[in-house]
C-alpha cells in the first residue's frame, strides 16, 4: 500500500485550517490534527482505569500518580450504574468507593485529564455491561433503543451522572475533556426515524440537560460498521469526536510466537470516515481478558511483552493518530460479583499496570512512548506523505510510515518488521528526508518485535536534530537543553545535530562507543549503544544515550500540575522504581517514589545549586556529576523481612441448613408470579426467575415443596452464567445437578429421584443455584436474560411431567435483595448462602459454640454442601514499604468444589478448581490492614458426596517496595462490621 503524498497534501488543505467545536465551549476544540485543550495542541495519551474494581478509593491516587508518571495525561473512565443504583430511583455517588467525586479530586491532583464514559451501557466485562440490575427483571423494555420503558429507566442515571461530570469540566476547574454518551453501539440504519439514531439523540439532549458542554464522543467497535459520524451519513445521533476500537494482537497463551499482526488501514478508515476529526482510539488494547477456564493471566508470557507496547502504539502514531486510550492500562478486580459472565474475579487484563498494581516491563515501555509524545508538539499536525513495504529503506521486509508537519517540516518516520510477529533481527539502510536534502543512513537494526521512530527537522530547546535513527524518548530545556535518546544494547544509532559552530568535540561518560564528525553546519555522531547510560556533552547540550533497559528506569516527573507538561518543566530523574513526584526547595530536590532494590538514583535539574537529595523524606548528601546532575544511593525493600502469618485457628459451621426439612424458611419469598416482564419466557410456571423476586446477585437458594412418592425424576434447567454450577437434594440427600462447564450459561438435567428417599407428604427438594454474572447485550437479552431456575417439573412414573406438581416455591437471596444494606461494599458483594446472609464474613463477628467447631478448610466436608470458616490474623507490616499481598487457594486433584473467600466482609475471590483458572487473588490495601487485624473467611460448597477439603489457603505477597505512598491508614470506614441486624436474614 502507497498512498500519494500530493493527494493527502490537497486533503490536509481542504481540512487542515478549520478548529472546530461543538457550540457549547471553545475550551476543547479539535481538527482533523488533533484535540486542543484551551488552545493548546495536545496528544492525549490515556489510559482505561475502572474505579469500580478497586473499592479503596484512596488507591486511585496511587494508580494515578503511577499513570502519570509512566507518561500518560489522561484517563478514560467507565461510569457503573449497576454499582450506584441497588434498586430504581435510589442512587449512591457518596459512599465510599462510589465516591465518584474523589475520584475527579485526585485525578487534579495527579495532574490527568478525565475522558468520561458514563453509559448507560458499558460493556466493560463486568455484570449486566453496567446496567442497573434492578433492570434484569424485564422492567427497562427494549435494551439500548428509544424504548420509553428504557428511556425512563436510564434517564435518571445520566441526569445524575451527567450533573457530575458537568461540575468537574475542565472549563470549570476540572479534569473532564470530552464525554462518551454510548459504547459500541453500531448504527445498522441510516434513517432518522430509526430506533437507534432517536436513542442516540436522546442520549445527547439528557447529557446537555444534565449541564455536560464539554464534546461528545463514541466508539466504533472494530472495522464492522461505521457510526455516529458527522462525516458519513449523518441522519442524526452523531457525535463531536467519532473513534475506532480495536484489539488487533491476535496473542496467544499457549504460543509466544503468535500474533502481532498490527493493523495497517486505520489511516484510511479515518480518512474515509472522520476527516474532520482527529484519528481517536477510544479503545486499543493493552492486553485482554481470559475467561473461565482460560489461561491465568499471570501465565500468558505473550501478553506481556514490552514489544508489543514499542510495535502497536508507534504503528498507531505512524497512522496520525493523536488521541490514543489503552485498555486496559489499570484492569483490577471483580470482586464480589461484579463480573459479567466472560470473567472471572481477575480483570488483570494483563495490563501494562498489574492489577497488584505493580509496574511491570511493557509499561515501562508504554512509558517512553508517552514521554516522546508529551514534548513532541510538532507531532500533532501532520499529513501522511508515504508508506509501505520497501519505502524510505533498503529492504521489503520492513515496512514504513513518513509523516511530517506542514508547517515546521518536521519528519517523523515509523520503521517496523514488514511482518511485525518476527523475531529475526534484522538490518537495512533508511532514506531520510531532511531540509539539507536526503540522507542515506546504513546499519539500521530491528531485533524482532521491536519499532522505531526516525525523526528529521525535530526542534528541541534551542537546538535542532536534522536527523536521528535512535528513538527520542523525551528532552528538557534547562540550563541547557537536554536530549535523551534510547536503543538496544549493541544496536546502532546516528543523529546529525544542527551547529553552526561546527565544533564536533565532545565529552561522554559510560559504555557507549561514539564518533562524531563535523559537516555543512551540521555534527553528526554514530554510536554504538553500551549497557546502561552514557551521557554525552556536545555543542552546549547534553544528551543521555540509554539502553533500552535503562530507560524503562528513566522518569521525567512535571513541576506543574497541568496535564500538558511543557519541556521546561519536568526534572529528569534515574534510577528508582517509580518516581511519583520531584521539586526543588532550598538546595534540595524532593523526589517522592517507590524503589525494589537499593539503587543509584541520579537527578538533572539545571540547578547548580542542589547539594542534597531527599527520597522520600529521607535526606542525603548528593555527589555532583561531571555534566551537572546529582546522584546518591537510595534504599530498596529487598533486604526488608516480611512475615506473614499462616492462616490457622480456623471456626467452621454449616452454610446450608436449607437442605433439611426443619428449617424454617416462612420468611422467604414465594415464588408466586405467573407472569414475567422478562423477555424470555420461563419454562414452567410459577416464574422461578430470581430477579422477579428481587434478588440479582451471588448464589440463590430455592425450596420447592411437593406430595406424593410415585415421581420418579425432576427435570430442572438453570441459568447462571458461563462455568455456573447448581446442586440439588431431595430431603437433605444429594440427587444431581450440574457440576459446571466454561461454555455453557444455562444447564439441564432429569434427576432421578430415589424412592427410598420419597415422603407421602411435604417432600422437600432444595436447589442451590451459582451465580456468575448478568450478560452482557452481546449475548441474547442481555441482562435480562434471567438467573435462577428457568423452569422444573416432576416427572412420574408413567413419564408425565409436571410443574404443578410442586405446590410451593419459595427462594432466598443475599440479605435484604435490593436494600444494599451494606452500601460500604455495594450491591453486588454478597449471595444468598447463609454465613453471607447472617454476615459471617465480617469483621467483629464471633463465631461461637455449639454452631461453629474448631474445624478447618484443610479437613474439609466429607459430603455435598456447604461449609463456611472464618478466622481472624494480623500484619504488621513497616509503614514505609508497600507490599502488594493476595491469598493463594488450592484443592485436591480431581475437587469439584466452589470456593469464595472474604477478607474483612469483601469478597475477592471465586475459586472453581475443577474449571479454573485462578488460584491466586490480589487482595489492596484497604480491603486488607497491612497493620493491624484481619478477617478472612471463605465457603466450599462441595458438589458431589465425594465431598471437598483445601490444600492451600496462605497469604502471599507480589513484591515489595520503599515508598511514601501512605499504605498504612486507619481503614475501619470501609470495613464496617457484624451487628446482630444479621440475624433476621437466618
Amino acid at each position: 500500500m502507497r498512498l500519494s503524498g500530493l493527494l493527502l497534501t490537497l486533503s490536509a488543505l481542504l481540512w487542515g485550517c478549520q478548529s472546530t467545536d461543538n457550540g457549547l465551549t471553545t475550551a476543547v476544540t479539535w481538527d482533523n490534527y488533533s484535540l486542543s485543550v484551551n488552545g493548546e495542541r495536545v496528544f492525549i495519551y490515556s489510559g482505561e482505569f475502572h474505579y469500580q474494581r478497586m473499592p479503596v478509593p484512596e488507591m486511585w491516587l496511587d494508580i494515578f500518580q503511577k499513570l502519570k508518571a509512566n507518561g500518560f495525561n489522561t484517563v478514560s473512565v467507565y461510569f457503573f450504574w449497576s454499582y450506584h443504583s441497588p434498586s430504581r430511583d435510589v442512587y449512591d455517588f457518596e459512599t465510599t468507593g462510589r465516591n465518584v467525586q474523589r475520584m475527579f479530586d485526585y485525578a487534579k491532583e495527579a495532574g490527568i485529564w478525565i475522558i468520561a464514559r458514563a453509559g448507560p451501557y458499558i460493556n466493560a466485562e463486568t455484570n449486566g455491561g453496567g446496567l442497573a440490575l434492578w433492570g434484569s427483571d424485564g422492567s427497562m423494555g427494549n435494551l439500548r433503543t428509544s424504548d420509553n420503558a428504557y428511556y425512563q429507566a436510564w434517564l435518571p442515571w445520566v441526569l445524575k451522572m451527567g450533573e457530575i461530570i458537568a461540575k468537574n469540566e475542565i472549563m470549570k476547574g476540572g479534569t473532564v475533556i470530552f464525554n462518551q454518551i454510548e459504547n459500541e453501539l453500531q448504527e445498522t440504519s441510516y434513517v432518522a426515524t430509526n430506533t437507534l439514531v432517536k436513542y442516540m439523540e436522546q442520549l445527547k439532549a439528557a447529557f446537555l440537560l444534565s449541564g455536560v458542554t464539554v464534546p461528545f464522543s463514541h466508539n466504533e467497535k472494530g472495522m464492522r460498521s461505521i457510526s455516529w459520524s458527522t462525516d458519513y451519513q449523518n441522519v442524526g445521533g452523531a457525535v463531536n469526536l467519532y473513534g475506532l476500537d480495536s484489539y488487533p494482537g491476535g496473542l496467544s497463551c499457549t504460543s509466544v510466537n503468535s500474533g502481532f499482526n498490527v493493523v495497517r488501514t486505520y489511516y484510511q478508515w479515518f480518512a474515509n470516515y472522520s476527516y474532520t476529526q482527529p484519528n481517536h482510539f477510544p479503545e486499543f488494547e493493552g492486553g485482554w481478558f481470559s475467561p473461565w477456564g482460560g489461561t491465568f493471566y499471570d501465565d500468558c508470557a505473550s501478553e506481556h511483552e514490552p514489544g508489543f507496547a514499542d510495535v502497536y502504539y508507534k504503528n498507531n502514531i505512524g497512522q496520525r493518530t493523536t488521541i490514543q486510550n489503552i485498555y486496559m492500562t489499570w484492569g483490577g478486580t471483580n470482586w464480589g460479583h461484579s463480573a459479567a459472565p466472560v470473567v472471572y474475579t481477575s480483570y488483570d487484563y494483563s495490563a501494562p499496570l498489574r492489577e497488584t498494581r505493580q509496574i511491570q516491563d511493557k509499561l515501562y515501555q508504554t512509558k517512553l512512548i508517552g514521554l516522546f509524545s508529551r514534548v513532541s508538539k510538532d507531532l500533532l499536525k501532520t499529513d501522511m506523505i508515504g508508506n509501505g513495504t520497501g519505502y524510505a529503506v533498503s529492504s521489503t521486509g520492513i515496512w514504513t510510515w513518513e509523516i511530517r508537519n506542514p508547517d515546521t517540516n518536521t519528519g517523523f518516520y515509523t520503521v517496523q518488521q514488514a511482518k511485525t510477529g518476527s523475531r529475526t533481527s534484522v538490518f537495512f539502510s533508511v532514506n531520510l528526508n531532511t531540509s539539507a536534502g536526503n540522507i542515506t543512513v546504513p546499519n539500521v537494526n530491528l531485533n524482532g518485535r521491536q519499532s522505531k521512530i526516525f525523526v528529521t527537522d525535530y526542534n528541541f530547546g534551542n537546538h535542532s536534530l536534522l536527523y536521528s535513527t535512535a528513538d527520542v524518548l523525551t528532552y528538557g530545556v534547562f540550563d541547557v537543553d537536554v536530549l535523551v535518546l534510547y536503543l538496544m544494547e549493541g544496536q546502532t544509532g546516528q543523529f546529525a545535530l544542527k551547529s553552526k559552530s561546527g565544533n564536533a568535540k565532545f565529552t561522554s561518560e559510560g559504555a557507549s562507543k561514539i564518533s562524531t564528525a563535523a559537516g555543512n553546519n551540521t555534527i553528526t555522531v554514530s554510536y554504538t549503544q553500551g549497557a546502561g547510560q552514557t551521557v554525552l556533552q556536545l555543542d552546549g547540550m547534553l544528551i543521555y544515550l540509554l539502553e533500552q533497559k535503562a530507560a524503562w528506569k528513566f522518569w521525567a516527573p512535571p513541576t506543574t500540575n497541568s496535564p500538558d507538561v511543557k519541556p521546561d518543566e519536568q526534572i529528569f530523574v534515574l534510577g528508582p522504581y517509580l518516581v511519583r513526584s520531584a521539586s526543588i526547595t532550598n538546595g534540595v530536590v524532593h523526589i517522592s517514589g517507590d524503589n525494589d532494590n537499593a539503587t543509584t538514583i541520579e537527578v538533572y535539574s539545571g540547578n547548580p545549586a542542589i547539594q542534597t537529595i531527599d527520597w522520600n523524606g529521607i535526606r542525603l548528601n548528593a555527589v555532583k556529576t561531571s555534566y551537572g546532575s546529582v546522584t546518591a544511593k537510595i534504599p530498596g525493600a529487598a533486604d526488608r523481612t516480611i512475615s506473614l502469618p499462616p492462616l490457622e485457628n480456623w471456626r467452621s459451621a454449616d452454610s446450608l441448613p436449607e437442605k433439611a426439612a426443619t428449617y424454617d424458611d416462612s420468611k422467604w419469598a414465594v415464588c408466586n408470579k405467573s407472569i414475567t416482564l422478562s423477555p424470555v419466557a420461563p419454562l414452567t410456571k410459577p416464574v422461578l426467575f430470581s430477579s422477579d423476586y428481587g434478588f440479582y446477585t451471588g448464589a440463590k437458594i430455592y425450596r420447592g415443596y411437593f406430595d406424593g412418592q410415585s415421581f420418579t425424576s425432576v427435570d430442572i434447567t438453570a441459568s447462571g452464567g458461563l462455568a455456573f454450577g447448581w446442586t440439588a437434594w431431595l430431603n437433605g440427600a444429594l440427587v444431581g445437578g450440574n457440576v459446571g462447564n466454561a461454555t455453557l450459561t444455562t444447564t439441564s438435567a432429569v434427576i432421578k429421584l430415589p424412592s427410598a428417599s420419597l415422603k407421602a407428604k411435604d417432600n422437600l427438594l432444595t436447589v442451590v443455584v451459582d451465580y456468575h454474572g448478568h450478560d452482557q447485550t452481546s449475548t441474547a437479552k442481555g441482562v435480562e436474560n434471567p438467573r435462577g431456575i428457568l423452569g422444573a417439573s416432576l416427572i412420574s412414573s408413567n413419564g408425565t411431567s409436571s410443574s404443578s406438581a410442586f405446590k410451593t416455591w419459595k427462594i432466598q437471596g443475599n440479605a435484604g435483595g435490593s436494600a444494599d444494606i451494606d452500601p460500604a461494599r455495594g450491591p453486588m458483594n454478597e449471595g444468598g448462602l447463609y454465613g453471607e446472609r447472617l454476615g459471617w464474613a465480617l469483621p467483629s463477628f464471633v463465631p461461637s459454640t455449639p454452631q461453629f467447631d474448631r474445624s478447618s478448610p484443610f479437613v474439609g466436608i466429607k459430603t455435598s454442601g456447604v461449609q463456611f470458616y472464618t478466622t481472624t490474623f494480623h500484619l504488621n507490616i513497616d509503614s514505609d514499604l508497600d507490599v502488594p499481598l493476595g491469598i493463594e487457594l488450592g484443592a485436591p486433584a480431581g475437587t469439584v468444589a466452589r470456593v469464595m473467600i472474604w477478607v474483612n466482609g469483601y469478597q475477592y475471590g471465586k475459586y472453581v478448581p475443577h474449571i479454573g483458572p485462578q488460584t491466586r487473588f490480589p487482595v489492596p490495601p484497604g480491603v486488607i490492614n497491612n497493620r493491624g487485624l484481619n478477617t478472612v473467611a471463605l465457603s466450599l460448597w462441595a458438589m458431589t458426596d465425594a465431598g471437598a477439603k483445601m490444600d492451600t489457603v496462605k497469604l502471599i505477597t507480589y513484591g515489595q517496595y520503599q515508598t511514601n505512598f501512605k499504605f498504612n491508614r486507619d481503614w475501619s470506614a470501609l470495613q464496617p462490621g457484624w451487628d446482630k441486624s444479621r440475624l433476621q436474614y437466618a
